[in-house]
């Protein structure tokens, strides 16, 4: 069975993501993490691109685990979970909540140093949580270019936005050859949030 984190482990997260918003507001992107909904969306959205692919999913800015948690109730196995997250405290708070999925605190921006590095040679998708509208554009660059050398083609990216537009701007997924899939808006989720999916094609 996945390891399904409590709802005791779940509010201590919401507080904890709220401190590192206080102090960090335009690194985190959000006030508080993924609601419910938002991250069984992404769940639901990850589990089918790694549906008969090898290899990892590979998580980017896995927060406080709420993703995590979704991923793992969606029947994603913790041996084939790998969780990136940058910030050391909230890397500290997911090895203390989460022991089934391989964590490695480290820049999403390294992505595919950090993967020869840990030993992971196969990658059947990507989730993100990070807030790729407000980063500088040299380092969205960097973690989307870094994604698809890590994905074998046809892999996806998936990725939310509360914006009204694609997350990945639209330079560089023309310049990558990327095909983006936007889901339905979620309009439950504060603020409302939409899903996208984006993946080079075989032969692009």
């Amino acid at each position: 069975m996945p390891e399904i984190r409590d709802g005791l482990a779940s509010r201590a997260g919401t507080a904890l993501f709220l401190k590192r918003w206080l102090r960090r507001p335009f690194s985190v992107g959000a006030v508080v993490p993924s609601g419910r909904l938002l991250a069984q969306a992404m769940a639901r959205a990850t589990f089918s691109e790694m549906k008969g692919r090898d290899g990892y999913v590979i998580e980017l800015g896995a927060g406080t685990g709420e993703v995590t948690n979704a991923l793992l109730a969606a029947g994603i196995p913790a041996n084939r979970l790998a969780l990136v997250e940058r910030d050391p405290e909230l890397a500290s708070f997911l090895r203390r909540h989460f022991t089934g999925p391989r964590i490695v605190e480290g820049d999403a921006a390294r992505l595919p140093k950090i993967l020869a590095e840990q030993g992971i040679g196969s990658v059947s998708a990507v989730v993100s949580s990070l807030p790729l509208l407000s980063l500088p554009a040299e380092v969205v660059r960097g973690i989307v270019e870094g994604v698809f050398d890590a994905l074998p083609r046809g892999g996806a990216l998936v990725q939310f936005t509360y914006g009204p537009s694609q997350p990945v701007p639209r330079t560089l997924s023309q310049g990558l050859r990327l095909v983006g899939t936007r889901g339905p808006r979620i309009w439950r989720n504060i603020p409302p949030a939409v899903v996208w999916t984006f993946r080079r094609p075989v032969g692009a």
